[in-house]
């Protein structure tokens, strides 16, 4: 399904959002760990800018919007298990992997992570965004369509962001949204391990800060923003983009005989929604490596 625009069709509303992304330089609200007053549904480039005044730099590219789709590998096949082999000699055959994506950037720079002294914005000029979820069967090869459109500039973008959330607020800490639901078997050593897990970005992920004087020093947004994700691409007005989320990132560092036996008959592990242990904790690292488990690629 085509959901993408002509820039003839913008609407007044449009062009202002798709003028904000071209003339936003992340400069004028790097540091801000926190908004108020604003939609923050509509993230960074554009809830912070139409709440702050006084924002420079200008991309100078042509404005667009585009069709945007998440999908698994290529070597997926629609409707069939994935296998594959990890760091530490499991074979997983996977059965059921759906990721929700709550939101998707790029920036023109190639910035260092979201660390401790910052917000949850980087540091550069952000040239397109895709603020509408989905959740993704990455299982299929298939592209999976984001409900709208992105908006975003020609320029070559260096650093791609995938925001894990759901609802309205990057900064909720009660948005239960199950960010990764997984199914399957590993096996090693002639041993079979049945599993299942679901991750969250809740609660169960609120860290408390390094000092009682910065109580705003680790929101859970830092949790929920990937980032930054190595890329190389260039957009055109109507052509697309595709956020491929492979899993053998998310598997490549999970020992399976340490999960917890849930159930005896049939046998199942399950992962800890949580940092209790340390199956969980490398699922959890794994969803959210910048490196290994998301691509971008664009199409005409």
């Amino acid at each position: 399904m085509k959901i993408q625009k002509r820039q003839s069709q913008f609407t007044s509303h449009e062009v202002w959002r798709l003028w904000v992304i071209q003339n936003v330089n992340s400069a004028g609200f790097a540091g801000l760990s926190f908004w108020s007053g604003c939609d923050s549904r509509v993230l960074g480039v554009l809830g912070l800018t139409l709440c702050l005044a006084g924002c420079v730099g200008t991309t100078g590219g042509e404005l667009l919007t585009f069709d945007a789709y998440g999908a698994g590998p290529e070597d997926a096949v629609q409707g069939q298990p994935y296998s594959f082999t990890n760091s530490r000699g499991y074979t997983i055959t996977l059965d059921r992997a759906v990721v929700y994506i709550g939101a998707v950037y790029l920036n023109r720079s190639r910035p260092t992570s979201v660390g401790s002294d910052t917000g949850c914005f980087l540091s550069g000029i952000y040239g397109a965004e895709v603020t509408s979820g989905r959740f993704v069967d990455i299982l299929s090869p298939e592209w999976q369509a984001f409900p709208e459109a992105g908006f975003g500039t020609t320029d070559r973008a260096f650093t791609g962001e995938v925001w894990l959330f759901g609802g309205n607020d990057v900064n909720d800490i009660h948005d239960s949204t199950r960010i990764l639901d997984v199914a399957g078997t590993a096996e090693k050593d002639g041993l079979s391990y049945p599993f299942e897990g679901q991750i969250t970005i809740s609660e169960n992920r609120v860290e408390e800060p390094a000092s009682p004087a910065q109580p705003g020093s680790d929101p859970i947004c830092k949790q929920r923003v990937v980032t930054p994700i190595p890329v190389d691409i260039q957009l055109s007005d109507g052509g697309s983009l595709v956020i491929r989320v492979d899993p053998r990132g998310m598997f490549a560092n999970v020992q399976f005989s340490a999960l917890t036996l849930v159930q005896e008959s049939p046998p199942l592990y399950q992962f800890a929604d949580n940092d209790d242990d340390a199956p969980g904790r490398n699922l959890y690292s794994g969803l959210r490596a910048a490196e290994g488990t998301y691509f971008f690629e664009t199409a005409q």
